[in-house]
This record gives C-alpha cells, structure tokens and sequence, in this order.
C-alpha cells in the first residue's frame, strides 16, 4: 500500500473531487481537440486545477493519463473500480481513515472510499399456511 500524506488544511474529499474534474476536463479537451475546435477555457481551468495539486500526486496522476487511464478509483465493497481487484483489509482501512492519500497497489490509481449502498433489505413474508395441503387420514 502506497500513501501520500494529505496537505496541511485539505481534506481528501478536496483532492478527489479536483482530481475528478482534473480527469474530466482532459478527456473533454482530448475530444475537443481531435475535433478540431479551440478549449481555452478548459485549458485555463486545467492549468489552475493542476496549481491546486500536490506535486507527487500530479506526477502520479499524469503517468496514468499517459496510459489513457483515470488517475482516481472508487472503493465498493473493499473492491477497487478501476482495476476490480479485491484489496487487502489494511488498505481498506487506511482508506476509510481519510488521513492519506492511498493508491492501489494493483493499478496505482488513486483509491477513495464510497459509502456502501444499503442492501435492499429483503422482509420476509410472513409463513402463510398453506391450504392446498390435504390432512392424511389413517
């Protein structure tokens, strides 16, 4: 398990959620490219949001998208969302702590924690008697 210690007044919600956006405007201004249109406005939100990165998680992050990879995963039932491998006990608790910043040790993506969905709670219906069975007589 590979950590990153969280900045000074910035929780890890924060970094997920500009990574996120980091991730979104790139693919958006590869397609606007290949297109053959002009994004200066992304490429000015890109260059502020990278600004705001820590300098080992935007290296990170830039050797993923080299790849044509997200640089952020989610974590569902102790599973990672980008590489669907199952993580071990101590990285999904490092990851629940939020006080660092965890990458997969399967694809290196950045993994963060995401509430669990309540099971669908399955009430059970009541035993009804059947009356279709017939009483033997002897």
């Amino acid at each position: 398990m590979k950590t990153t210690p969280v900045p000074e007044g910035e929780p890890c919600a924060d970094l997920r959620l500009k990574l996120d956006q980091l991730n979104r405007l790139e693919e958006e201004g590869a397609t606007t490219r290949r297109s053959g249109h002009s994004a200066l406005d992304s490429e000015a939100l890109i260059e502020s949001l990278r600004a705001n990165i820590p300098l080992n998680v935007l290296l990170q992050h830039d050797r993923l998208r080299a790849r044509g990879r997200k640089s952020v995963a989610e974590v569902r039932h102790g599973v990672c969302s980008g590489c669907h491998m199952s993580l071990p006990s101590g990285t999904q608790l490092e990851v629940k702590r939020e006080t660092a910043i965890v990458k997969c040790d399967y694809c290196g993506r950045f993994i963060f924690v995401v509430e669990d969905e309540p099971a669908p709670s399955a009430k059970p219906s009541p035993m009804e008697k059947s009356s279709s069975r017939r009483s033997r007589k002897r």
